[in-house]
């Protein structure tokens, strides 16, 4: 990867995670599979590349939203996350989002890279 690719791939990852965050407020998994999308085609190189824009998007995503439930509380997470609070442990809520995150903004860099072509 090139200089121009290298940064035209991290300008997709940061305007995904920006709307990634701002969706999640609404649905929390949504946010990475649509961030996912918007990453992949503003990363171009295809689906390889929109894939690997989408995990990058969805693990920085986890750190973000883990950031903010462990500083301020499961009360601060969105409304669907807030709802796993009877699991107990803030620590597997937010160790789960990791997987889960990365996979969703997996599947959506894919189709966001595969739209370039």
């Amino acid at each position: 990867m090139n200089g121009s690719n290298s940064r035209q791939f991290w300008t997709g990852v940061i305007a995904g995670l920006v709307v990634a965050l701002i969706v999640n407020y609404l649905i929390t998994i949504g946010g990475a599979f649509i961030g996912g999308i918007m990453a992949g085609w503003i990363a171009r190189g295809g689906a390889k590349n929109g894939g690997k824009a989408g995990v990058y998007l969805g693990l920085l995503n986890a750190v973000v939203l883990g950031a903010a439930i462990f500083v301020y509380g499961i009360e601060t997470a969105p409304s669907d996350i807030s709802y796993l609070g009877f699991l107990g442990s803030t620590l597997f809520i937010i160790v789960a989002l990791f997987p889960l995150f990365g996979l969703f903004g997996y599947v959506g860099g894919l189709i966001g890279g595969s739209l370039t072509k």
